[in-house]
């Protein structure tokens, strides 16, 4: 029996379970939820000792004081950073080129978290907190102009602190990245005439909110990259009670994620954005992150503690909480009148692939496409180029267009390959006949109805599983680019057609919703054209299982795309109609599908032959030979199956010619 549709529905199935349970600890509701400060006090909870103080109150510490707040900017064409003197850090950071909403003319702005600190905030070790405890004390400015801040602060007699921070005009100063990098200079001196011991010094990355199309808080995540270049994801819903898939992986809502190994970098990052600080010349030795939680948006609206913030939508409990996370480095004892110093590199900007690449130590991992990195980097780059000369002719379309052409471009690649399955699908299409007449003449032997299957297989050269090879490898290409649209900056807010934002699920203005179920109308077309395919390729099996899971395909398509970015459905709707037309093709033209027995015995009908003459040899011994022992029946059945296989090789190349051999075992001499 024919199982190819089996395989196919099976794996989109497998596929569509996969992305479900990538979405099931956040779309578990049944659990109540808890917020992440309440959960640190709960855990914390213990006789004589007191539950740790979230974020927002450790601002307000012993390491603050009371003298007014100043500021100093830092600017070129792609970002303007505001720094504060308090703790001489940076209160939140302008993408120029990236506009905070669709309809807004404000900057996008990151750490516009109002429960959040200052990035880049000194931390020193709190023993009675799982954070560390931010340095909030008043800096004075030393030196103040559009590519250079200069802060310093002294404990008279103990120690100073000089933080220098510097921004690059343009990319010509060393890259892609460098608009959007702030360079970050502290250097600790010990003035008193002992050894000072810090221990550990942490800087605080800032906090990211999450994205309205990362509804499920997905992207939102910390992310460590170790020593031995292995990366950690932290994401935000470990911060969130999760009831699991149907009950399976229920967890309780963490209240921090520690880190204690050795690091290259650290991050934060949300679905289009991130920042990440990557030392010079140290390895930091852990991080942590945690949850930060953020007003509501009316709140946040009203300005009333006089903060930038981030105009998130509170939809669901993911919405609830950004990501903020320190990362930690050890500092050896400073002898009197010395100093130490820590230089890194603070990038703040959108998420691309080759921005995030030219820093050089691995950042691209941030883009987190998993498994199939292999297909989505490459995608990713090859997108980009499009997208490069369509813009020129199509500036506001141009990311869909880039889309379609790309998707031009794979399927030609993969024509050859989808061709033959096709063409298998036809001809097992025209096999079902005789398929039927075998299941009814041996319909009590399913033994031997796999024989003559697969034995009128083979007369015709079929072979049931070529049509799954391309269903095999486009389904990594499917999901990588899944991956790639799902978490890149370049789409976002990106138009084409009746399409606003190719990031997310699409809806027509005038009919956002019917009967309060969101209206998306790429889903719906797309499910339209997958059962146009459906009937235009023949059915290869009259199993009742597999007709009914083909005719059910395009309603699974529907459930399976109707939440995806519409960049991702659009894709798929327009590899389908390619595959109508090719299917068109295939039908009328030359390469028209004929069944034809085959003149020469196939390597598949010579050891089905094999199989059957020592199947037969071992029936011919009778009852006696089931009594041997194991071992001897082994032995057995390996000497028929090495006769079998010597028989089935002189059949296939022929008796050898006797040839006359020289007695004097030399050849003759050669006549003059």
């Amino acid at each position: 029996m024919d199982k190819k549709n089996t395989i196919i529905g099976v794996l989109l199935l497998l596929a569509s379970f996969y992305f479900m349970f990538d979405y099931s600890k956040k779309e578990a509701e049944a659990a109540r939820y808890a917020q992440s400060v309440a959960a640190a006090q709960k855990a914390a909870k213990a006789p004589g000792k007191e539950a740790p103080a979230p974020l927002q109150k450790l601002a307000t510490a012993d390491l603050s004081d009371n003298a007014p707040e100043t500021f100093a900017w830092l600017e070129n064409d792609s970002i303007k950073a505001k720094l504060t003197s308090k703790g001489g850090a940076i209160e939140e950071v302008e993408l120029l080129k990236y506009p905070e909403s669709e309809d807004s003319k404000l900057p996008y702005t990151f750490n516009a978290v109002s429960n959040s600190i200052a990035a880049m905030t000194i931390g020193f070790v709190d023993e009675d907190s799982y954070l560390p405890k931010p340095l909030r004390k008043s800096f004075k400015l030393v030196k103040s102009s559009p590519s250079e801040v200069v802060y310093e602060y002294e404990d008279k007699g103990k120690y100073s602190i000089r933080r220098t921070y510097t921004v690059a005009k343009d990319e010509k100063d060393g890259g892609n990245f460098r608009p959007y990098t702030i360079g970050v200079r502290t250097t600790v001196k010990n003035l008193s005439k002992e050894p000072l011991k810090l221990s550990q010094i942490s800087l605080y990355l800032g906090a990211v909110p999450p994205t309205e199309s990362d509804a499920y808080g997905t992207n939102l995540s910390y992310v460590l990259y170790n020593s031995d270049e292995d990366t950690s994801f932290v994401r935000s819903s470990e911060f969130l009670d999760s009831s699991g898939f149907l009950g399976i992986g229920a967890s309780r809502a963490k209240e921090s994620h520690s880190f204690k190994e050795s690091a290259k970098w650290a991050s934060i990052k949300n679905q289009f954005f991130a920042a990440v600080f990557t030392p010079y010349d140290a390895l930091a030795s852990g991080g942590v992150a945690f949850p930060v939680t953020m007003e509501a948006a009316a709140e946040k609206a009203s300005g009333g503690d006089g903060k930038s913030v981030a105009n998130v939508k509170r939809s669901n409990k993911y919405m609830e909480n950004a990501i903020g996370g320190f990362i930690e480095f050890n500092v050896p004892v400073i002898a009197a009148g010395s100093e130490w110093t820590l230089n890194g590199d603070y990038y703040v900007g959108p998420k691309e692939l080759d921005r995030l690449y030219s820093i050089g130590g691995g950042q691209e991992e941030i883009m987190n496409y998993g498994w199939f990195g292999f297909v989505s980097r490459p995608l990713s780059r090859l997108l980009n180029w499009i997208y490069s000369m369509v813009s020129v002719v199509s500036p506001e379309w141009g990311w869909g267009w880039s889309i379609i052409i790309l998707t031009l471009l794979v399927r030609l690649v993969l024509w050859p390959l989808t061709s033959i399955q096709i063409k298998s699908s036809q001809r097992m299409a025209k096999m079902q006949e005789p398929l039927k007449e075998i299941r009814q003449k041996y319909k009590d032997d399913n033994k031997r109805i796999q024989q003559e299957t697969m034995k009128l297989y083979s007369e015709y050269g079929i072979n049931p599983l070529a049509g799954c090879l391309p269903v095999l490898i486009q389904i990594p290409i499917f999901i990588g680019l899944y991956y790639m649209l799902q978490t890149s900056c370049e789409i976002r807010f990106a138009r084409f057609l009746w399409i606003s934002d190719l990031s997310l699920p699409d809806t027509i203005a005038a009919f956002p919703s019917v009967f309060g179920i969101p209206l998306h109308i790429l889903p719906l077309l797309n499910a339209f054209v997958t059962f146009i395919q459906m009937h235009l390729t023949p059915m290869p099996s009259t199993d009742k299982t597999q007709a009914m899971m083909f005719k059910l395909m395009p309603v699974i398509m529907l459930l399976f795309f109707y939440t995806f970015p519409s960049g991702l459905v659009l894709y798929w709707l327009v590899q389908s109609l390619l595959g109508i037309v090719q299917a068109i093709i295939i039908r009328r033209g030359k390469d028209k599908v004929v069944l034809k027995k085959r003149t020469k015995p196939s390597f598949m009908q010579r050891m089905q032959q094999a199989m059957e003459e020592a199947q037969a040899q071992q029936q011919a011994r009778g009852p006696e030979f089931d009594k041997l022992p194991l071992s001897q029946r082994l032995k057995i059945a390996r000497e028929d199956a090495i006769k079998a296989r010597k028989r089935m090789k002189e059949r296939a190349m022929g008796a050898a010619p006797d040839r006359k051999k020289n007695p004097g075992g030399r050849s003759t001499k050669p006549k003059r």
